[in-house]
């Protein structure tokens, strides 16, 4: 998730991009230990069924982590469970151009 803020939140924040971390129902005080020693700010929530939803797509094999993106209709534009900040780089910039 540092990568994330780094590569993505930080460059494309003020341009309506909004980046969300998701856990699923973990201990909610290890997600916190978690978020102050990485020094991640944008908004991790509690997953849930959410989560679940994305865990197994067809064709994806691991279950996380889990890269998704969604478009400004509410469509899934990718989904990966390996993070290439230049894929979504690229993509993010494509879909701020529509």
């Amino acid at each position: 998730m540092p990568d994330i803020e780094a590569s993505l939140w930080q460059r494309f924040r003020n341009q309506g991009v909004l980046v969300y971390g998701l856990h699923p129902s973990d201990d909610p005080s290890l997600v916190a230990d978690f978020i102050e020693q990485t020094g991640v700010t944008f908004p991790v929530l509690d997953g849930g069924d959410t989560v679940n939803r994305f865990a197994y797509p067809p064709g994806v094999a691991f279950p996380y982590p889990r890269d998704v993106v969604v478009d400004k209709q509410g469509r899934v534009r990718l989904i990966r469970n390996s993070f290439d900040p230049n894929e979504m780089t690229t993509l993010i910039e494509q879909l701020l151009a529509e």
